[in-house]
């Protein structure tokens, strides 16, 4: 459900309140946007922790969602053994940017597989559409493919495969790409859904639930800040180097 009038950073505030956690009176979620913060984010909008004159410290929200969740563990406990290729895609509308749907996947495909990226190359159309090759540490093999080209107001269209020599796994059921949601209304006005993913914070976007907790997850573990800005200017420089291939 989207949200009307919630406020992800009051929501974790009130997540923070609830469950006794600390957090630096300057600390504020927000929405970075490209143009606001391009110079702090390397142009890719992103959720982040405005902490005052310090700068921002990027959140991974993704890492919060459960398939992605399930996928990791499914390779961290060796469920899938020796994962060989990944396939990978995401396509947006226009109200994202090539570069963040770029940023966004391969941090999952690091987290998820365990792995540094070590080589990437790219065939490009423009700011709207990539297919990228992409070769990890471990050897493992993956193709991502990245878009904007969808309708302004179409649903992200996304799916995450693993194949291993034993097994496969993916965030989708089979041979579909669209994410199916708990609660459908069909009125005189057309078609609304519903999928409620958590059970405190009703009523904000799944992004912003997302967002929400990885705020609360560096809120419980500070320590993370370090980790979080290295790994923000590691994406980056896999980003701008296939900007730079192209």
């Amino acid at each position: 459900m989207n949200s009307n009038t919630l406020v992800p950073h009051d929501c974790f505030l009130a997540l923070t309140s609830k469950y006794s956690v600390s957090i630096p009176e300057k600390w504020k979620l927000e929405f970075c946007t490209e143009n606001a913060c391009a110079e702090k984010q390397g142009g890719v909008s992103l959720w982040c922790i405005q902490n005052g004159s310090t700068g921002c410290i990027p959140l991974f929200p993704w890492r919060s969602e459960r398939r992605f969740i399930e996928l990791q563990r499914i390779v961290d406990t060796k469920t899938l053994e020796d994962v060989v290729l990944c396939r990978f895609s995401c396509v947006t509308d226009n109200s994202s940017t090539l570069n963040r749907i770029l940023y966004q996947e391969f941090d999952l495909l690091e987290w998820i597989i365990g792995s540094p990226i070590v080589s990437v190359s790219a065939a490009t159309n423009g700011n709207q559409f990539s297919n990228v090759l992409v070769r990890l540490e471990n050897g493992t093999i993956a193709s991502v493919e990245a878009g904007t080209t969808l309708p302004t107001g179409t649903e992200t269209l996304d799916r995450h495969e693993l194949i291993a020599r034993r097994g496969v796994a993916s965030d989708r059921v089979v041979d579909t790409h669209i994410p199916q949601q708990s609660v459908y209304l069909f009125d005189k006005n057309g078609v609304q859904s519903w999928t409620d993913t958590d059970a405190e914070l009703f009523g904000l976007s799944n992004g912003e639930i997302d967002a929400v907790r990885a705020a609360f997850e560096l809120a419980k573990n500070p320590a993370m800040t370090e980790s979080n800005i290295t790994r923000h200017k590691h994406l980056l420089e896999l980003v701008q180097q296939l900007n730079n291939e192209t």
